[in-house]
C-alpha cells in the first residue's frame, strides 16, 4: 500500500515539475487592428504620448499586469568647447504610468513620410494654384470671382481640404483607439 502511495506521490511530482508557467505582464505590445507591430520589454527604448499631450521618450524600467516604468530622458544638441555640435543626455527622473494613460506612439525614425502621403502636396498646389488664379485675375483687370474663373479657384480650395483630409488620415504618430492598440502581455 505504502508503494503505491509511494509510486502516485511520484507520478504528481513529476507531472507538477514538467507544466510550465507562463509570465505575464512582460511585454508591452502596440497592435494594428489586433497584428502585433512592435512589441517592447525591460530596457527598450520607448516614445509615446502621455494623457497630457505631453510627448514622453526615455528606457522602461520594469512592465507589470497593467503598469510600466520608464526612465525619461532627452537628447539635445549642444555646442561643444571646440565650436562643433554634439549630443548631450538630459536625464529627467522615472515615471510610473498605466497602459490607458499612452495617447499614441511616434512612428519609427528613419521611415521616409512621403509629401504625397501626408498631404502636403495637395495642401501647397491647391493654395498656389487658387493664388496664382487670383493674381492672373487682378492682372488682366478681371473680375476675380468670375463665372470663369471660379471653377478654378474652387479647384485649388478643393485640392487643399483633400490634402487637410489626407494629413488627418495619415499623421506622424499612431494614435491609440479604433486601428491601434496596446497592451500588456
Amino acid at each position: 500500500m505504502k508503494k503505491i502511495i509511494f509510486l502516485f506521490f511520484c507520478v504528481f511530482l513529476l507531472a507538477k515539475a514538467n507544466t510550465a508557467i507562463a509570465q505575464s505582464g512582460n511585454v508591452l505590445v502596440l497592435k494594428d487592428r489586433g497584428v502585433t507591430i512592435k512589441s517592447f520589454t525591460k530596457d527598450n527604448y520607448i516614445q509615446f504620448e502621455f494623457s497630457n499631450r505631453q510627448w514622453i521618450t526615455g528606457q522602461i524600467q520594469w512592465i507589470k499586469n497593467d503598469s510600466f516604468q520608464v526612465k525619461q530622458y532627452a537628447l539635445q544638441t549642444t555646442m561643444t568647447q571646440y565650436g562643433t555640435y554634439g549630443q548631450d543626455t538630459l536625464r529627467l527622473g522615472t515615471l510610473t504610468l498605466h497602459i490607458n494613460e499612452i495617447r499614441a506612439f511616434a512612428k519609427d525614425k528613419g521611415r521616409y513620410q512621403s509629401v504625397f502621403a501626408n498631404g502636403t502636396f495637395l495642401k501647397v498646389g491647391g493654395v498656389l494654384y487658387s493664388g496664382l488664379n487670383i493674381t492672373n485675375s487682378i492682372i488682366n483687370k478681371e473680375a476675380v470671382f468670375s463665372s470663369k474663373n471660379l471653377p478654378s479657384i474652387a479647384g485649388g480650395f478643393v485640392a487643399y481640404m483633400i490634402g487637410r483630409w489626407m494629413a488627418k488620415k495619415n499623421p506622424p504618430y499612431r494614435p491609440i483607439g479604433k486601428r491601434f492598440s496596446v497592451e500588456i502581455l
